[in-house]
């Protein structure tokens, strides 16, 4: 069966808020798509809710457009103009010639389009226009802005004011209630000597609230920009970064990923506002975080498993870090560990909801030393290690690919439930309430699959993304015994092998309290506690 697409899109908020485009473009193509003598079953629309005209490898319902064009079912593609396809002349070509390879024809609702040289230059040339009047928008846009700053000292609209600020007619007002609370970091920190994590507890213990109020919890990085903006001390700058969409790319939120570069000192504004802390106090701060910096990174310490440790309970790549153990009782000083630890275990956000990882850290001398005499024994008989490495059999990875097949299995089922809740409302078998109350139980049951899911899966693609081909196995064999004939192995050829082995460990910590290791790669499973002591491996902290 043949479909009919029809793809309106609106690029601002306010367009998607009220509609009126998405619905006008909708309805035109609808009356084109029936005089053309389609039905309601055979029209697809594919709406485009927000998205810039610059970028279509960034926009949902074109991608979903362009895949069902290719499988061969899209006989006709309805827009109601050139730029609502792209503003960009060549992702114009490029769905032209996507379409026409696959036999889909392109008919716009506001202008006729033939594939005849005089109609595929008519094309161009409003796709010219609309790409040059884009980047005149823009800079008129840019230049009006910079003319209200350095004429009016007005700041520009923002997501959210800074902490300690209001945004009123265009000017930044002290906010008395959350300045008084800035004004107690900046003490606690230079005075005081609190740590980020303390002064995050302790205002969470006196009730001050973030700014982007969907969230309660403090985090280190945001107490960390209160004591390093120089908006604090009067001094707001205006045109100080630039900023470029990356083509293709889109953050973790689905908005068009940016690369923010800083532009010249010269060509910064500065725009003076009330200042909440004196000059000094701020200059006290730098100085600390200095002194912060060095006194914790003046050793550089190595970590061979770095990068390959992943927690099967949040499913949070493992940090390497050293922290103090118990003072010496004859001299009193504290030993400093090396450990491997899940970041969920110290978490930087701060507030009684945030939900800390039980899993134990794991000294990182005794964990390196196991994993490398695993290797050792391994390579010792290489005509048994080459069996493993060309073996087809991985216990750990099949244990993954079937979490990931249960996790499926019930998010389908979760889906099936509401659907099935659905017809209940609709049959008056169930209130709007009930309704409600079930469809917020399974969305947020869904919500956690759905997190479980994309941590195995995560696991398979970085298992896929370093699978080894037979001839290169063969290669990191050989490489492998010759690095093991010699003595002394320096840190970088040690963490080259492993690293070439292991794709990923994955720690897990079971109802007894015990950790189990699975070893994701040419390696089998294994339980480093039957060969290792557990009280050697893991390390109580004090956070």
């Amino acid at each position: 069966m043949y479909y009919c697409a029809i793809y309106p899109r609106v690029s601002t908020g306010l367009q998607v808020t009220d509609g009126t485009s998405l619905d006008g473009q909708t309805k035109l193509c609808l009356e084109k798509a029936k005089s053309l003598g389609y039905t309601d079953s055979q029209i697809k629309i594919y709406r485009e809710e927000g998205y810039s005209g610059e970028d279509i490898d960034i926009r949902p319902a074109m991608t979903k457009l362009r895949e069902d064009v290719a499988s061969g079912i899209i006989k006709h593609v309805i827009v109601q103009h050139p730029d609502r396809l792209s503003r960009d002349m060549t992702d114009k070509l490029i769905i032209c010639r996507e379409l026409e390879k696959n036999g889909s024809e392109l008919i716009f609702t506001d202008t006729e389009f033939t594939k005849t040289p005089e109609g595929i230059l008519f094309f161009n040339i409003i796709s010219a226009i609309a790409a040059y009047e884009l980047a005149l928008i823009k800079k008129r846009t840019v230049r009006g802005r910079l003319r209200a700053v350095e004429k009016d000292k007005k700041i520009m609209p923002m997501r959210t004011a800074p902490y300690g600020y209001d945004l009123v007619d265009g000017k930044l007002s002290i906010n008395t209630e959350e300045a008084e609370f800035v004004r107690k970091i900046y003490h606690w920190y230079v005075h005081d000597h609190l740590t980020l994590r303390e002064i995050g507890e302790k205002l969470y213990e006196l009730g001050a609230i973030p700014k982007r109020k969907e969230s309660r919890n403090w985090s280190a990085s945001s107490i960390r920009r209160i004591l390093s903006s120089e908006i604090y001390i009067g001094k707001y700058y205006y045109n100080r970064r630039k900023s470029q969409k990356v083509k293709g790319s889109v953050t973790a939120g689905g908005n068009p990923k940016k690369k923010l570069e800083m532009r010249d000192e010269e060509d910064w504004i500065l725009v003076e506002v009330d200042a909440i802390v004196d000059e000094v106090l701020f200059e006290l701060a730098q100085t600390q975080k200095v002194k912060n910096t060095k006194k914790s990174g003046n050793v550089k310490n190595e970590y061979l498993l770095k990068g390959l440790i992943r927690c099967d309970t949040c499913g949070r790549i493992w940090q390497s870090t050293t922290y103090n153990g118990r003072a010496d009782k004859e001299t009193g000083e504290k030993k400093k560990y090396n450990v491997y630890r899940c970041p969920n275990l110290a978490p930087k956000k701060y507030g009684p909801e945030i939900q800390k990882c039980e899993v134990p850290s794991i000294r990182a001398s005794v964990f390196e030393e196991y994993i490398w005499n695993l290797v050792v024994q391994s390579f010792s008989n290489p005509r048994d290690y080459q069996k493993v490495l060309e073996g087809e059999s991985n216990e750990a990875l099949d244990d993954v690919l079937n979490e990931i097949k249960n996790k499926n299995k019930q998010i389908s089922q979760k889906e099936k439930q509401k659907e099935k809740l659905k017809n209940l409302y609709l049959d008056d078998l169930i209130t709007q309430e009930e309704l409600k109350k079930d469809m917020e139980k399974i969305k947020s049951e869904l919500t956690i699959l759905n997190n479980e899911l994309q941590k195995y899966e995560n696991i398979i693609s970085v298992h896929e993304k370093n699978q080894l081909t037979l001839e290169t196995k063969q290669e990191i064999i050989k490489a492998t015994q010759g690095l093991l004939q010699k003595d002394g192995l320096s840190f970088e050829e040690k963490q080259f092998i492993l690293h070439k082995l292991i794709d990923e460990i994955v720690i897990h910590y079971n109802e007894e309290k015990e950790l189990e290791v699975k070893i994701i790669g040419v390696l089998n499973t294994l339980d480093i506690f039957d060969e290792v002591d557990i009280e050697l491996s893991t390390q109580p902290q004090e956070i």
